[in-house]
């Protein structure tokens, strides 16, 4: 088990040291997103029903704006298709993709999550 553990480090560290300055941060980013999100339980608390208006920031990237968009949408799990779209997505930027194309992507993706969850819960509901 260590041993594929260390291959995967050294596979890591091999794909990181040849990335530039700007796309390590961009990597950092997205891995402390994805920690964040693997270590959040759900709080007791009412979930929204509708998006939060959370204000987009000026020169906002791509990883900022997924940070943003997955608090707008609360009530939108992160599970494996809308982490692994996402992912996708924050792929293309690290290639090269401006951040605001990458951006205008992502929040179409969680509209069209929250439009499917809305729809979802309106036939849980009138079953």
């Amino acid at each position: 088990m260590t041993i594929l553990v260390d291959q995967e480090r050294n596979r890591l560290l091999s794909a990181w040291q040849k990335l530039a300055k700007e796309e390590q941060r961009t990597v950092r980013l997205f891995a402390e997103f994805l920690a964040q999100q693997s270590s959040t339980a759900l709080s007791q608390q009412e979930i929204p029903q509708e998006p939060l208006s959370i204000p987009k920031p000026e020169h906002e990237s791509a990883v900022l704006a997924m940070k943003r968009l997955k608090k707008s949408y609360p009530m939108i799990e992160a599970d494996f298709s809308l982490l692994e779209t996402a992912s996708q997505l924050l792929l293309k930027r690290i290639m090269g993709t401006p951040d605001a194309e990458v951006i205008a992507e992502l929040e179409e993706l969680f509209a069209k999550r929250y439009l499917a969850w809305k729809e979802e819960r309106a036939q849980t509901i009138s079953s």
